[in-house]
């Protein structure tokens, strides 16, 4: 389909010379390594026709006018281009504890229950501490802080529910971040930071990648036989 797309036809009102060069430009592209990765982390952040369309003229767009041909660096400038994203710029900077409370929420909507709110975040909060047992166990009042953060940074939301004058600590909540931002938030965290930092990223991603994998509750007996292989990878 993407060949199809791309490919320029044998009837184009081109030279024929320049059509099958740029159409041999095009096949040897689709199947460059580079290239499969690069559509592969479209697809993981957003697989719509849309954002496949988008891309692709985004990349178009920044095709040689020179050669009038096609490279793997268009598609790569295209997709550093469709993913920067407000998003991802808020969670930059996101403290430990934010980052935490996210994820708890992503699991919260992994085990498919569809209405939680900051007290259904605690409870996971504290089967993750009681899990890894570091030192950073924050108190609720600090957490509900945090939560608040969130809120301002625009990656949750409080839901309004009619006819009822609930508190913050009751309203339910949405998570609006997805797997894939917080993936990519936490690799690119990873370089010059304190090791304790460094180790409790280690976590989250374990935390994610476990989410991805089997998109069901936590196994937090998993995480603990895993602790040992963040540990020498931090």
């Amino acid at each position: 389909l993407l060949e199809h797309t791309l490919s320029l036809p044998a009837d184009s009102s081109f030279p024929h010379d320049f059509v099958v060069k740029f159409n041999e430009e095009i096949h040897n592209i689709l199947r460059d390594q580079r290239f499969k990765a690069i559509l592969t982390k479209l697809s993981d952040a957003d697989s719509s026709v849309n954002n496949l369309l988008s891309f692709l003229f985004r990349a178009i767009s920044c095709m040689d006018t020179k050669t009038g041909f096609l490279s793997v660096k268009n598609f790569e400038t295209a997709s550093k281009s469709i993913h920067r994203q407000p998003k991802l710029e808020s969670l930059q900077g996101c403290s430990i504890l934010e980052l935490y409370l996210l994820m708890c929420m992503k699991k919260l909507e992994a085990t498919e229950q569809n209405s939680y709110n900051f007290n259904s975040v605690m409870k996971e909060y504290k089967e993750i501490q009681e899990a890894i047992k570091t030192s950073d166990n924050y108190e609720r009042d600090r957490c509900f802080t945090a939560f608040e953060h969130l809120e301002q940074r625009g990656l949750i939301s409080f839901e309004d529910v009619r006819g009822m004058n609930l508190s913050l600590q009751f309203r339910p909540v949405k998570l609006l971040v997805s797997s894939y931002q917080l993936q990519e938030s936490l690799k690119s965290r990873t370089a010059e930071i304190p090791e304790n930092t460094k180790l409790h990223l280690g976590y989250l991603m374990v935390l994610l990648y476990t989410l991805l994998l089997s998109y069901m509750a936590l196994d937090y007996v998993l995480l603990l036989k895993m602790k040992k292989l963040v540990i020498l990878q931090t």
